[in-house]
């Protein structure tokens, strides 16, 4: 039994050490694309803008706590502070911001990669809600060229909480998750996520009901090779330190806005 064991450990690692190989040949890559880099939003701009949209002095009260570096046990306060804020300035805001140019831009980069190393080719997006940066060309285009994009099922969640919804994504072109088509870990390559905001770290600040957190770690696990990117907005990509960081929470390796795309 003890020998049988030993046998298998090098075949785990090699498994591994080849996943790493592959992803480190997929950074580097892009690491060569010529390609427009987004500046992050300074700090102070960036809470000074939440603090205007805030409508209660408690909320201006935490928020400007986020200058300083957050005690672990107020991290929940100020990142419902921060949603809160981020909220009424989408709210504010009408116009209909696009990132398809960047994830294009990634996605003909990773391309020659991913068919060099055998990888799967397919792309885990989303549909924009309101506030959010679009990708819906890049999503139209990559489904015409016969590439497989994977949406999360809170695309048809119709105001259903985030917490009450099962983890998975569908194949593009299917209306509702409701006949058990969903998958927890979709065979791509690529993971498009929708985010409230992301600092170079590649903290990402969500909706807050954890669907993301549970969906992106499964992703994770099953698909060691894939790459993660925020899709912000440009003006809620900021500088490091600043969003609270918890456990459970997936870095991202890049960001894309409105205004390109970079790696963290």
């Amino acid at each position: 039994m003890g020998s049988k064991s030993r046998k298998r450990l090098p075949a785990y690692r090699n498994q591994f050490a080849a996943a790493q190989i592959a992803r480190d040949e997929m950074l580097n890559a892009l690491r060569r694309v010529s390609h427009t880099v987004p500046a992050p939003t300074p700090t102070q701009e960036f809470i000074d803008e939440a603090m205007r949209a805030s409508k209660k002095s408690s909320q201006i009260k935490i928020l400007r706590t986020l200058l300083e570096p957050v005690h672990t046990k107020e991290h929940k306060v100020a990142k419902r502070a921060l949603r809160t804020s981020l909220r009424e300035q989408r709210k504010a805001t009408h116009q209909r911001l696009d990132g398809s140019h960047a994830a294009t831009e990634i996605w003909n980069a990773l391309n020659p990669v991913l068919q060099k190393q055998d990888l799967t080719r397919g792309i885990a997006a989303y549909e924009a809600l309101p506030g959010e940066l679009s990708i819906s060309k890049f999503v139209a285009s990559s489904k015409a060229s016969g590439t497989e994009v994977w949406l999360p099922v809170v695309s048809s969640a119709k105001g259903m909480p985030l917490s009450e919804l099962p983890i998975g994504f569908v194949a593009g072109g299917q209306p509702t998750p409701a006949g058990g088509a969903t998958r927890i870990d979709p065979p791509v390559s690529l993971v498009l996520v929708p985010a409230m905001a992301v600092d170079e770290d590649g903290v990402r600040l969500g909706q807050g009901g954890g669907w993301y957190d549970r969906a992106l770690a499964a992703i994770k696990q099953a698909q060691p090779t894939a790459l993660f990117f925020a899709a912000v907005q440009q003006n809620t990509y900021v500088n490091r330190g600043l969003l609270p960081a918890e456990s459970h929470d997936i870095h991202m390796d890049g960001v894309i806005t409105e205004a390109g795309w970079t790696l963290l």
